[in-house]
């Protein structure tokens, strides 16, 4: 089993966009998300 751990988005919607391209292709069973989803990025909208 292969998980994969983000935190700190802070609504950034491109590195978050480029996250999940990159484990797109690895076989991650789950994901996990520590927090900050939201905050200094105005894209808080798209992020959620």
């Amino acid at each position: 089993m292969k998980i994969a751990i983000i935190s700190d988005v802070h609504s950034n919607f491109v590195a978050l966009k480029e996250f999940i391209n990159d484990i797109k292709n690895q076989d991650i069973s789950q994901i996990y998300c520590l927090g900050d989803i939201v905050g200094v990025y105005p894209q808080f909208k798209e992020v959620v």
